[in-house]
């Protein structure tokens, strides 16, 4: 019996030839071959050569555009929880077991307000968009933070792993949808 698929080619094994062809030319490019000028040299050229290009981004993206949640950052937002019951930095303030859903909710409020509406002091996400905007890019991100739709991204290239502080969700299982918080 012949198979329906046979004549396809087999797009697992593409896959993974393109995976691994992308992974030589990003080893000589990220492991230290050359000064660092030679190194962004060929990344440059690559991203200028690129067909696509997927940006995986993390905590040390924000924290390089100074969304720092610990420090002087932390100190001038929110001393009066460090004060009070002794937070030290945002990230084990969300862990916190307040003494009721009210302090609770205006922790989280004010985290969201300064990680997802202030400006970070630093263009990190602009400088990025500039590199792939004319290309064809996509984003994923555990970054809940809302920057790369503040930077200009288009929304509908980037995955949320974890979620995105700009949206609500309702807590009725059948609403199916999410809501822009800005307003």
């Amino acid at each position: 019996m012949k198979l329906k698929y046979e004549y396809l080619p087999n797009g697992y094994q593409e896959t993974i030839e393109k995976g691994l062809n992308a992974l030589r030319v990003f080893s000589r490019v990220s492991h230290g071959i050359g000064t660092r000028e030679e190194q962004l040299k060929r990344l440059k050229n690559e991203l200028t050569n690129a067909d696509a290009i997927v940006i995986g981004a993390g905590a040390g993206l924000s924290t390089s555009a100074g969304l720092t949640y610990s420090g002087v950052r932390f100190d001038r937002y929110f001393f009066d929880y460090k004060r009070h019951f002794g937070i030290t930095d945002m990230f084990s303030g969300g862990f916190y077991p307040f003494p009721d859903e009210e302090t609770r909710w205006a922790w989280w409020a004010r985290h969201i307000y300064f990680n997802r509406y202030v400006n970070p002091p630093k263009p990190v996400y602009q400088k990025l968009l500039e590199l792939v905007k004319d290309k064809n890019y996509f984003v994923i991100t555990t970054n809940v933070d809302h920057q790369f739709q503040r930077a200009g991204f288009d929304k509908t290239r980037l995955f949320y792993t974890q979620g995105d502080y700009g949206l609500f969700q309702s807590v009725n299982r059948k609403l199916q949808k999410t809501y822009d918080n800005e307003e």
